[in-house]
């Protein structure tokens, strides 16, 4: 077992599949993830299959905490309403918390931004995107693995991006933090 945490925080979309090969490419670089889904990502992943804790709700006043401090965050994918929330310091679901507290902490985070052209188009997502980016999150493409400018995911694309898209991307961007 390692001690250095990952936290790897899922939005609604069908990247969010993919969570499982996360924890497994994670484990496998040395990391122990906790998985921090929000409720739109449970459409997508069977969070009680999933083989690491998850972390769903707060803990009551009373508990000790569950997870340790992340060394790192992977927040994939990140939708377009989860990334304007936390680019705009929203902390009003669990995994806000998580990902607002990583930022102001400066914890080393990666992001993979999965949004239709329609949403992608809207004023306040490539906004977000910059301030993120301000911020130190490295912002990686669904489509290439690329940091930079993320293109948005045309409808019906959602399957062939899911099966294309390698952990290897995020897990290479957090060593190289």
């Amino acid at each position: 077992m390692t001690d250095r945490i990952l936290y790897i925080v899922t939005c609604g979309a069908p990247l969010a599949s993919r969570t499982a090969d996360g924890i497994t490419a994670s484990r496998n670089r040395g990391w122990q993830p906790f998985v921090i889904p929000t409720d739109a990502s449970r459409r997508w992943i069977d969070v009680d299959a999933l083989d690491a804790p998850v972390l769903s709700d707060h803990r009551a006043a009373e508990d000790d905490e569950r997870a340790p401090a992340p060394d790192a965050v992977a927040v994939v994918p990140a939708t377009f309403n989860t990334l304007n929330a936390w680019a705009n310091g929203n902390a009003n679901t669990y995994p806000l918390v998580k990902l607002c507290a990583a930022l102001g902490a400066r914890i080393p985070t990666v992001a993979v931004p999965f949004a239709k052209h329609d949403l992608a188009g809207h004023p306040a997502w490539l906004a977000s995107i910059a301030v993120l980016r301000y911020a130190g999150v490295r912002v990686i493409d669904p489509k290439s693995g690329a940091i930079g400018y993320v293109e948005p995911v045309e409808s019906g694309t959602g399957e062939a991006l899911t099966a294309a898209f390698s952990w290897a991307w995020v897990l290479d961007q957090l060593s190289s933090t």
